[in-house]
């Protein structure tokens, strides 16, 4: 299965370019963010042909006098697998059209789909940190069904390569580890960075976590959103993100770039590509196939390269991608080097 998540931002005026540039990915499930009324309109009618379910949040409030302000945005979730909406109060949050939730009915299995979109504290203050408590409390519970979440989540500040987040709360410094600060935004800054570790660090112990670090680990850095000020890049955040349960099999993940570099969104597009839940027709445009890679290059960059992906996947990465990677070591390693081992 593959999905892709990725806030289009506000203007109405691409959206065909957008959707047309996505359409090359081949998405299964199709998440995406700060979707407004009007929008809705002009991406439903292009994606209405594609896809055979669409979902729009802002269709789940009744009383639309509520939808004014930063409540014009919601997410919507397009799939050609069977959507069915879940229970509406499965997360106890402020803006309620902030998150869809579904059952997606796969060949193979049930999988609890989440599509959310964390407002940005410096515009709506502690919004953000009641949405964060309150989806965390509604995932960490243990679940007989394999669940997603996906979205822009607007944190964390930065990473590091101690594996660790740096939240908003923190103060960060050139030397030495960040600071807490002990009031933020009028209110605990221990809450608040609470708040924004729970879904990188707390889900573990229910079956869920951080697709991308799961894939990758902190070997690499990629940043999703650039702040730009004076036409350069003042800050890079990676806020878009796919959490998903251990028992599914992450077989790519990554960055969209060229999207954002192409101005068609401040936001880089996440795309994931999960395994045993059908098989890919074609090689994925996005990810190269390990053995189509393999043939391009010498034996000892094959090697190399191999070894690379596997020294993470002993640690938690599907069994899969083990045996291509081990079947290629043996394919390409010189005799003269395995007698050696």
């Amino acid at each position: 299965m593959r999905a892709i998540s990725w806030n289009i931002g506000k203007n109405f005026k691409i959206i065909d370019q957008q959707l047309k540039i996505v359409d090359e990915e081949k998405p299964d499930i199709l998440a995406l963010q700060e979707v407004t009324s009007k929008s809705y309109n002009i991406i439903n009618e292009i994606l209405r042909p594609k896809f055979k379910h669409i979902h729009f949040s802002l269709d789940l409030i009744a009383d639309n006098k509520l939808l004014v302000g930063p409540r014009k945005l919601g997410v919507l979730t397009a799939s050609n697998y069977k959507l069915e909406m879940r229970d509406l109060n499965e997360f106890n949050i402020p803006w309620r059209e902030r998150i869809l939730n579904h059952n997606v009915y796969t060949s193979k299995k049930k999988i609890r789909f989440y599509n959310a979109y964390i407002p940005p504290g410096s515009s709506n203050g502690w919004i953000k940190i009641e949405t964060l408590e309150g989806i965390f409390k509604g995932l960490n519970i243990r679940s007989s069904d394999p669940r997603i979440l996906c979205g822009d989540f607007n944190i964390p500040q930065s990473e590091n390569h101690r594996h660790n987040i740096i939240t908003f709360a923190q103060k960060m410094k050139l030397k030495g580890k960040p600071r807490l600060k002990k009031n933020f935004r009028g209110g605990s800054g221990k809450r608040w960075d609470q708040a924004e570790r729970n879904l990188f660090e707390n889900l573990k112990p229910v079956g869920m976590q951080d697709s991308y670090r799961k894939k990758h680990s902190y070997k690499t850095y990629e940043y999703s959103f650039a702040i730009i000020r004076k036409g350069k890049v003042a800050a890079k955040r990676r806020f878009d993100h796919f959490f998903t349960s251990d028992d599914l099999s992450v077989n790519q993940i990554g960055y969209l770039h060229s999207y954002r570099e192409k101005k068609l969104s401040d936001h880089s597009p996440i795309q994931i590509d999960l395994g045993n839940l059908r098989v890919l027709s074609g090689l994925p445009t996005m990810f190269e196939d390990s053995k189509a890679r393999a043939s391009k290059t010498s034996p000892l960059s094959s090697i190399i390269e191999c070894i690379d992906l596997i020294l993470p996947l002993l640690i938690f990465e599907s069994i899969d991608e083990t045996v291509i990677c081990a079947g290629l070591i043996t394919e390409f390693t010189p005799s003269v080097l395995i007698n050696g081992i």
